[in-house]
C-alpha cells in the first residue's frame, strides 16, 4: 500500500502514520503454517512422552471449554518445543484458580517429559 492509497482510505491521516505505513513490508522470520513439523524443527526426540500443565490465573475464572488449550499447546509444537499433540504421546491437562488480591493474571505452561 502506498501514501495515495492509505490518503484514500484515511484522509485526515497524519504524516507520521503515513510514512510509518508505506514502504518496505516488513520481513517475517516464518510464515504460518498447517502442515506438521518436519523432523529436524523439532528439538525433542522423536518417540518421547509428554504432559503438558496449563494452568490459568485469573481475576474471573472462565467456563472449563474457554481456557484455550489447544492454542497454547499448537504454540509449543510450532516453537518445536514438543513434537506433537497427538493423545499417544501428549497428556495435557488444564486448571485454574482466582488470582489473589494484587497478584498479576498469567498463564502457566509446564512441560514435563515421561
Amino acid at each position: 500500500m502506498n501514501a495515495d492509497d492509505l490518503k484514500r482510505i484515511f484522509p485526515n491521516a497524519s504524516a507520521d502514520v503515513l510514512s510509518r505505513n508505506t514502504g518496505a513490508a516488513p520481513v517475517v522470520e516464518r510464515g504460518s503454517r498447517h502442515e506438521p513439523l518436519e523432523a529436524h524443527e523439532v528439538q525433542a526426540k522423536p518417540g518421547r512422552r509428554f504432559l503438558v500443565r496449563i494452568e490459568s490465573i485469573r481475576r474471573r475464572l472462565l467456563d472449563e471449554d474457554n481456557l484455550c488449550e489447544k492454542y497454547h499447546v499448537d504454540l509449543c509444537r510450532y516453537a518445536g518445543i514438543i513434537s506433537g499433540d497427538e493423545a499417544g504421546t501428549t497428556k495435557i491437562e488444564t486448571s485454574q484458580r482466582k488470582a489473589k488480591k494484587g497478584e498479576q493474571e498469567r498463564t502457566l505452561i509446564e512441560i514435563h517429559n515421561l
